[in-house]
């Protein structure tokens, strides 16, 4: 579980660098996004990838659940492909629509994933750690990123 709670430590941090880039950059709203879209999807769905791939017993433990899973391996790859995407997007500069396409799929697939958490806290008695900071940190997340991604938006069209 120790290494669970680093990764964890590391989607944060990954995620607070795009949000100091981002503030730092707020003068051009494109540019922020921009910087924050790449370390928000890679730190998010690329460390859980990195998680749910290499350490799925502690991945499952971490959320409560006593077996890793078939499913697990295969969010983990779709974690992985969002994250690989969310790179290409950056470094052939697609652009705010991709980055923010990128993104939305990142922000709706953790407010599925927040639902079912709360689900499993509620409904299962699931009382791990994950299950009361998926749903909380997936509200405080949509709150931050998505004034950054309006603004982009706003700024192109």
């Amino acid at each position: 579980m120790k290494i669970s709670f680093f990764l964890e430590i590391a989607r944060i941090a990954g995620t607070f660098i795009g949000f100091w880039l981002a503030f730092k950059n707020a003068s051009d709203p494109k540019l922020a996004f921009h910087y924050l879209s790449i370390w928000v999807v890679a730190s998010i769905a690329g460390i859980a990838a990195v998680e749910s791939l290499f350490f799925p017993k502690q991945a499952a433990a971490a959320s409560g659940y006593a077996d890793p899973g078939p499913y697990q391996r295969q969010s983990g790859l779709n974690n992985l492909a969002l994250a690989i995407m969310s790179m290409v997007v950056y470094c052939l500069h697609w652009g705010t629509e991709a980055e923010a396409a990128i993104c939305l799929v990142l922000l709706i697939f953790l407010s599925l994933s927040a639902i079912n958490h709360a689900h499993s806290l509620l409904r299962d008695g699931n009382r791990s750690w994950r299950g009361f900071t998926r749903p909380l940190g997936t509200l405080i997340l949509l709150a931050a990123v998505l004034p950054f991604m309006f603004r982009a938006l706003i700024a192109i069209s």
